[in-house]
This record gives C-alpha cells, sequence and structure tokens, in this order.
C-alpha cells in the first residue's frame, strides 16, 4: 500500500526527466519482490516440449523469474534443464549455460536436440584466472552469479540455466534478490541447477527430480537387454504461480544412434525427441 501511495505521488512528475526519481520509482516497483510478488505475466511460459512436463506445469516454466530444478547427483535434473534448452534453441531463441560444476558435455547436449550455434556456454575449467573462484562454494556462488547477471542485463536469451554444482549452499538474500530482479527485467526463464534450494522465496518455482528406476529394451525376443536410460519423477516442491506436490514422469534415455537402414545424411530425426510421456531415442543392440 505504501509503495503504491508513494508512485501515486510520483505520478504528476513523472513527465520530468529526473534521474533520482526514475531510480527511487524502479526501487519502489520492484520492492514487491520483497513480499514474493512479482510482476510478470504469469501466462509467458517457456515449454520444454515434453507433454508431461509441460502439462505438470501448465504450460512450462515462467519466463522472467527463476526457477529451480533440484535434486541428487544422477537424479536426472539435469537431464529436465537439456529439455527446455533443447526446445529453446529450437524455437529459434538464444541460451546461456553457465558451468560452475565442470560437467556440462557440448556433445550429450548436442544428441538431446541443442542447438549449440545459439548458445553461450560459460564454464571456469580450465581457466586459470578462475580457479581461484573454486576455492569456496561461496566464491564459486558469487562469480557465477556476477555472469549471470552481466548475461541477463545483456538480453536477448530467451533462456539462462545455472548449473550451482552439488556442493552449492544456499544464496543469501541479496544475491537472490539480485538475480530475481535481472531476471524480471530480462524476461528471460532462469534455470537454476543445485543439490538443493538455492533461492529461497525468490524462486517462482522449485522442480524436485528424482530417480524412479532404469529402463532396459529388447529389440527382439531373446536378444540381449539393453539400457536405455533413467525414468525421471518430478515433483512440484513449491510453486508461486500453481498447485504443488502433483508429479510426471519422463524417460531421459541415452546411446541415440542413426538408424542402420537409413545413411546419416538422410536421417533428420533428432537424437532426443518428445513422445507423449518421455524421451524416445532410437536404440542399438549391445555385445
Amino acid at each position: 500500500m505504501a509503495a503504491a501511495l508513494a508512485l501515486s505521488a510520483l505520478a504528476p512528475l513523472a513527465q520530468q526527466s529526473n534521474p533520482a526519481i526514475d531510480n527511487l520509482q524502479r526501487t519502489l516497483e520492484f520492492s514487491g519482490v520483497f513480499r514474493g510478488h512479482e510482476f510478470t505475466r504469469k501466462d509467458r511460459r517457456l515449454a520444454s516440449d515434453l507433454k508431461p512436463l509441460d502439462a505438470l506445469l501448465e504450460g512450462g516454466i515462467p519466463r522472467g523469474r527463476i526457477s529451480e530444478i533440484v535434486g541428487a547427483p544422477g537424479s536426472g535434473k539435469t537431464s529436465l534443464a537439456a529439455a527446455f534448452l533443447a526446445a529453446t534453441t529450437r524455437r529459434g531463441e538464444v541460451a546461456a549455460w553457465l558451468d560452475a560444476s565442470s560437467t556440462f558435455d557440448p556433445g550429450s547436449m548436442a544428441a538431446a536436440g541443442v542447438n549449440l550455434k545459439l548458445l553461450l556456454w560459460t564454464s571456469f575449467k580450465n581457466v586459470p584466472a578462475a580457479r581461484a573462484l573454486n576455492a569456496t562454494p561461496a566464491r564459486r556462488n558469487s562469480a557465477i552469479l556476477k555472469g549471470a547477471e552481466l548475461i541477463l542485463a545483456a538480453g536477448g536469451f530467451g533462456l539462462v540455466v545455472i548449473d550451482f554444482g552439488e556442493d552449492a549452499r544456499a544464496l543469501p538474500i541479496s544475491p537472490a534478490l539480485r538475480l530475481a530482479r535481472a531476471a524480471e527485467q530480462s524476461g528471460a526463464a532462469v534455470i537454476a541447477l543445485a543439490s538443493s534450494r538455492m533461492c529461497g522465496t525468490f524462486a517462482a518455482l522449485s522442480l524436485a527430480a528424482g530417480r524412479a528406476g532404469a529402463r532396459f529394451s529388447r529389440l527382439t525376443a531373446g536378444s540381449p537387454a539393453t539400457f536405455e536410460g533413467l525414468s525421471v519423477e518430478a515433483t512440484i516442491a513449491r510453486n508461486k504461480l500453481g498447485a504443488m506436490g502433483r508429479r510426471a514422469r519422463v524417460d531421459a534415455l541415452i546411446d541415440p544412434i542413426l538408424s542402420p537402414i537409413m545413411p546419416p545424411a538422410m536421417s533428420k530425426e533428432p537424437a532426443f525427441a518428445c513422445a507423449e510421456t518421455s524421451f524416445t531415442a532410437r536404440r542399438r543392440k549391445l555385445g
């Protein structure tokens, strides 16, 4: 209420180009984030093109806000983020991936359908000047947040993924607020990957990933079993824009190959594609 009254008082002065007044107005407008109220339209969503996941999220993750995907190592959180990344680049939007854990694999992302020409990948690995930043989780968080803020301030990105690593600690209020503000002002969807929640009340959505089981198949009866990948269960742990507690299951399959019947130059099918309930990939017999 106080912010609204202050903005009303500033309205007659809006026509005057006074930097101090403009800065105060922006501060008052964004003060609602402290109370958990962002101002991005709720219907602006970024889809993953996985029907079960998008149905769970009522169309996808919100643009202009922070969405967290959390889970233990091997839970499938990176596979879920890769689905959003692939869908973003397929639509011709530019995306960024900030890799504090040094586990990003361009080959795997390309196999998952990501257009690497539309991806900005930032990593501390093998960069002498940045090795000192990895000394503690706090310093690493500070460095990767600075990079995220610069990317969001530059604009033009549809999605920014921040992989904080497995040993990251929750962000203090001030850095989390700055990240939320940067996402709000840029309009980009921001995904925070970590083993636990990072952004507190400043995250509009928290998705918990868990490994539901392994997938095996046989090409023919009696043939050796082939490991396909993992079934990943996604559960909405926190949601400012809808219901919580709902869950969906998708299959993150691996080892995509070209069909033996179709030459590589003729194959148009992506390595990972959206099916009714899962990723799908062509399979091969092992051994």
